[in-house]
């Protein structure tokens, strides 16, 4: 493998790839690393670059909603550019990518949530009762590319699971 994390989004250990050409690999990774940079900055060019144009690709944030399209989603970075800045970057847990033909599932169990609120209403609930999300990415690869056509985050819980003597 010859992509290099960006500062502050190292991986746990190593990612893990079930299929796939060390091509696809590489550009998997890059393009899972380049959502991140992009989401944590609000940088919606960047997102553009990575994200597929097709009408029917969803977003569930963690806000609890869910966004249909790159335009709508954008509608919700464009709020949240003038109420929140980045304090550090994520970090990664573990990341896993499954390749299928021109199919992948990236997902990545442990992603920091460094922001500060900004805005003037009351700092939102999905930034202090979820101190790290899990997400998952579904990608197409569109004329050669690869496209992220599905984002999903969701509350990560860290210790033991309930079927291993953790809490319910």
């Amino acid at each position: 493998m010859t992509v290099t994390p960006p500062p502050g989004y190292e991986p746990s250990e190593p990612p893990a790839f079930d299929g796939g050409a060390d091509a696809d690999r590489d550009a998997l990774l890059r393009l899972y690393y380049d959502f991140r940079l992009a989401n944590d900055a609000l940088d919606q060019p960047a997102l553009r670059k990575v994200w597929s144009t097709a009408a029917w690709c969803e977003f569930f944030n963690t806000n609890g909603h869910t966004y249909h399209g790159l335009e709508d989603w954008m509608n919700i970075w464009t709020h949240y550019t003038a109420r929140l800045r980045l304090v550090k970057p994520g970090g990664s847990g573990r990341i896993r990518i499954v390749i299928r033909g021109d199919m992948a599932l990236i997902t990545d169990d442990n992603v920091g949530r460094y922001w500060t609120w900004i805005g003037a209403r009351e700092q939102p609930t999905f930034l202090v009762d979820k101190p790290y999300v899990r997400a998952t990415q579904v990608c197409l690869k569109d004329g050669g590319a690869w496209k992220v056509v599905h984002a999903h985050f969701s509350s990560g819980r860290s210790g033991p699971r309930p079927d291993q003597g953790g809490p319910e």
